[in-house]
């Protein structure tokens, strides 16, 4: 029999020791996430941050303001710019709809107490952000579990030769929250809670991070050492997405691939109809949405009136859910998870048809107001029949700004009788430049408008309007939106343009 050489005798013994079947253990740690979850692999969520874009415009989202902590490490562990991040998927969840509107620390203010205090100096009209978005790098649990098998082979002096797999499993946690800027406290249920388990393999080239939400696994696949950053960055933009679809009460878990069938989803719809019918909040949640869909022509105010009722009755017909004007989990569950329905030809409305003046016949009005020492300048608007309003004024470097409807009232409509006074208590000051004087004008339509805005005026509240210079452009885009000429009333204001 032929003798074989001594080093193709050590390569069969070095393959004989790599190739012996794992053990039972080695098995079940390489089968995460469990079989029973849905499983998804993802590279990153740019899918679901222009999922939200979307979500912001179909629900009329706008004029939300943030100003973005500094998303420490409390681990000290992970080298990330976590804020930057967040910052990044911020931007990518307004390329359209620019319904957010994010601060950032700058080299002068440590803490969001010494940005506030120092953020109605940057503005021209001395306004502040509504929301702190706050958190950390809140765990890094490093080899939770490790399985390692080693093989190798010795022929004396002559050949030497050995293999070595291993597998360690790394936990990743980052706990993120909104706060009210006002009193600076936590928005209850608007928070985000991720925990990542990375699975490094031999030498960290390959590395796989998997994460559960809602009755998901979605797991990340990593060919270089980047594993952890990588994870971390889509911890980040899931975290964006679910607090900012909490905050405004989105269906934000359709752009995770879920519906209300799922447990968790049922869950929190639940939590939050509960929630916003003790807070008082349901009744103006509705009033905004059925006008945005079309369903209703009323104030926002949170009063139930026969408009509203008869609002609530046309959209559960239109759903198929009878025709009661009742409000209950199971239509708020379907009014959350849409499609919406098409529009009856006439929004129920308080006010009859007849009393309806159209654009052309409302006189709006705009006088000037006496503020108290140190509050700026105001005014007041009045109309001669329900309008919706948007008010627009200049600041000191020449820019137009939209001051109402804003970050502090949203509803734009005004009743005849009853002027809206501004700013009066909202939380922003017309400060006259070196003129003395800070030019407004108001326009008024019959109808909602601003949803169909073009994208030269949808900027947020106190955002300078780049392309926009005189109120008359102003006129013109407002006027082609709502197919009709809408009112309008100007003024400049300030004791130069009382002499």
């Amino acid at each position: 029999m032929t003798q074989k050489p001594i080093w193709l005798l050590a390569l069969l013994a070095l393959s004989a020791c790599t190739s012996l079947p794992p053990k039972k253990d080695d098995v079940l740690a390489a089968v995460a996430p469990p079989q029973t979850l849905p499983q998804r692999n993802v590279t990153n969520f740019s899918d679901a941050l222009r999922c939200m874009d979307k979500l912001y415009i179909s629900y009329g989202v706008r004029d939300v303001s943030v100003v973005l902590e500094d998303l420490s490490d409390s681990t000290r562990k992970v080298s990330a710019g976590t804020r930057d991040m967040m910052m990044s998927a911020l931007s990518d969840q307004t390329r359209r709809s620019r319904a957010i509107e994010v601060s950032a620390f700058g080299q002068d203010a440590n803490n969001a107490v010494a940005f506030l205090a120092n953020a109605q100096k940057r503005t021209a009209f001395a306004v502040v952000p509504q929301f702190n978005l706050r958190g950390s790098i809140s765990q890094l649990d490093e080899g939770v579990l490790k399985r390692q098998a080693d093989g190798g082979v010795s022929l004396g002096n002559l050949l030497g030769a050995g293999a070595s797999t291993s597998r360690q499993f790394n936990v990743l946690g980052l706990d993120v929250a909104l706060a009210d800027t006002t009193r600076l406290t936590l928005i209850p249920g608007v928070v985000s809670k991720n925990l990542t388990t990375i699975v490094k393999e031999g030498d960290a080239l390959d590395a796989q991070a998997t994460f559960s939400k809602i009755g998901i696994n979605f797991s990340t696949s990593f060919q270089r050492t980047d594993g952890t950053a990588q994870a971390l960055r889509n911890m980040v933009e899931l975290s964006s997405v679910e607090l900012f679809g909490r905050l405004l009460k989105l269906p934000y878990w359709q752009c995770l691939g879920a519906d209300a069938r799922n447990p968790e989803v049922r869950e929190e719809i639940e939590d939050w109809f509960v929630g916003m019918e003790r807070g008082g909040e349901l009744t103006a949640y509705f009033q905004t949405q059925l006008r945005n869909r079309g369903f209703y022509d009323g104030p926002a105010d949170g009063n139930v009136t026969p408009a509203l009722r008869q609002a609530v009755s046309s959209y559960r017909a239109a759903l198929g859910m009878g025709d009661t004007p009742a409000v209950d989990l199971a239509f708020f569950t379907v009014f959350l998870e849409g499609p919406f329905p098409n529009p009856p030809a006439v929004a129920a409305r308080d006010v009859l048809p007849a009393a309806q003046a159209p654009a052309a016949r409302i006189a709006l009005a705009l006088d000037a107001v006496e503020q108290g020492a140190g509050e700026g300048l105001g005014f007041s608007v009045s109309s001669s029949a329900p309008a919706y309003v948007y008010c627009y004024a200049r600041t000191a470097g020449g820019k137009l700004q939209r001051i109402f409807p804003n970050r502090f009232v949203s509803d734009p409509r005004i009743e005849p009788g009853q002027p809206l006074l501004l700013p009066g208590r909202q939380g922003f000051k017309l400060i006259p430049g070196e003129s003395g004087t800070v030019p407004v004008a108001c326009f008024a339509a019959p109808r909602e408008i601003y949803n169909d805005i073009p994208a030269a005026l949808r900027w947020g509240d106190f955002q300078d309007l780049n392309k926009v210079r005189e109120f008359s452009d102003v006129q013109s885009m407002l006027e082609a939106v709502a197919r009709e000429p809408v009112a309008v009333a100007s003024r400049q204001l300030g004791r130069a343009a009382a002499k």
